[in-house]
């Protein structure tokens, strides 16, 4: 049966936005043979480099769900109400807070100064550094708000700012007192399903993905992959562990499932 491959970004198919050769060659081989991929990311679309785009790949899932690309075209667009964005954004006003948009991400100065201190060549932080300050955001700007990504000072403005978020919103860690706020509706397993019932005819889905952010699509795929460089989580849960990401470990993964 022919498959669609959801594919990760940081720490799956690039490390720092640098990918290997091997992943390149596995992914086209595997296209030839029929199969789709497709990635399957938190980041919003403004956050991805011009090149991953160009790549065209079968189709795009950003946001953590909430915004699909497929063949090129926008299938699905679901940005977080405008009213709950302000509101977020008042009550995190003195953390460091990024509302990040499908074209444009909005951030804070002191998220700002936060990245600083994570300056590596290429990058996510870069980005952020680029991206226009929060004070400079217009109305019109918040419908195109995905998610916000919040830094806290201490574990008692995280759950006094948490408490008061709307049920129909979510809350998920990364790092230690950062996490993001995004529709709890949407997710990367979402997204798998979204795809799978967009085509009429019948595919098999695999997730391949090496962090807590990718159990979701982990746990609803058909087949399982964890990177050889995934935490140890992704790695019980997965039904395969390939090798680390600057190993082939996508292109051995993709020969295993003999996707080539």
């Amino acid at each position: 049966m022919k498959k669609i491959i959801f594919l990760d970004l940081d720490g799956t198919l690039w490390t720092f936005e640098q990918i290997p050769s091997s992943a390149l060659e596995a992914i086209e081989l595997a296209r030839k043979n029929g199969h789709k991929i497709y990635i399957n990311t938190g980041r919003t679309r403004c956050e991805v480099p011009q090149f991953l785009l160009d790549l065209n790949f079968d189709g795009y899932c950003f946001g953590a769900g909430s915004e699909i690309i497929i063949d090129n075209k926008q299938v699905l667009f679901k940005p977080l109400e405008k009213r709950d964005t302000k509101f977020i954004q008042h009550i995190a006003k003195d953390t460091g807070h990024s509302l990040e948009g499908s074209q444009m991400t909005f951030t804070s100065e002191k998220n700002r100064e936060r990245m600083r201190k994570f300056h590596v060549d290429n990058r996510m932080g870069n980005r952020f550094l680029s991206f226009p300050d929060i004070s400079e955001i217009t109305d019109n700007d918040y419908e195109q708000i995905m998610k916000i990504s919040i830094h806290f000072d201490s574990t008692a403005q995280r759950e006094e700012i948490l408490k008061q978020i709307p049920e129909y919103l979510t809350f998920t860690n990364f790092m230690h007192l950062g996490g993001e706020i995004t529709h709890k509706e949407y997710n990367k397993a979402t997204a798998i399903q979204f795809v799978k019932d967009y085509y009429n005819e019948e595919y098999e889905t695999v997730a391949i993905g090496d962090s807590e952010n990718d159990l979701t699509m982990l746990n609803y795929a058909d087949i399982s992959v964890a990177m050889g460089n995934g935490v140890d989580c992704v790695k019980e849960k997965a039904d395969y562990v390939t090798d680390k990401i600057d190993n082939d470990g996508l292109y051995k993964a993709f020969k295993y499932l003999k996707l080539i």
